[in-house]
């Protein structure tokens, strides 16, 4: 009983510093104005810690908070999208240890480690993929299906990813010590 009780704590001491880590202004921004933060940190530190189960029961407690408040939290939207990017970086290796019979052995074992890092990666992404497609730009845009694959096929649109995701490459490797030093 007293563990459940210290996982139950775990769960409510972790969920506010979701909620405070998301009220921080924007740390990276994308060209594109995607805003990385790192609200999801303690879900997987509460994973890590006290278990899958504790880590929902933190997801959920701070997901409603994470979605209204902070510069680009996005209402519903943002409450929901961060849960679902979110869930898979514990779901997933949660799945894994206990097929691997516990944590310990799934940190041990440092190419199961990877498989399931890359799997959850892999989850994350088409689980976001298919949600952006129809749930957050239809609901937090107003579009329909029609238009956003249009906009997403428009050879503009391409172009201007590229060209942004270029200048940040490009601004990281005029940064790198290895290109300072040489010169």
């Amino acid at each position: 009983m007293a563990r459940n009780t210290t996982k139950l704590v775990g769960a409510a001491v972790l969920a506010p510093l979701s909620v405070l880590l998301q009220g921080l202004p924007p740390m990276f921004l994308t060209p594109w104005f995607m805003r990385i933060d790192f609200a999801a940190v303690p879900w997987v530190v509460c994973w890590i810690v006290f278990g899958w189960r504790s880590a929902l029961l933190c997801l959920l407690i701070s997901a409603p908070l994470v979605g209204f408040l902070g510069p680009f939290a996005g209402g519903i939207v943002g409450a929901v999208m961060k849960s679902v990017a979110s869930v898979w970086m514990f779901i997933v290796p949660a799945l894994f240890a206990d097929k691997l019979r516990g944590f310990q052995n799934l940190f041990r074992r440092r190419v199961w480690l990877l498989v399931a890092c890359a799997s959850a990666i892999m989850a994350r992404v088409l689980c976001t993929l298919f949600f952006n497609l129809y749930f957050a730009l239809p609901v937090f845009f107003k579009m329909d299906y029609a238009t956003i694959i249009a906009f997403f096929s428009n050879p503009l649109f391409q172009s201007f990813v590229s060209i942004n995701l270029g200048m940040v490459g490009l601004e990281r490797i005029e940064k790198s010590p290895i290109s300072s030093s040489s010169t």
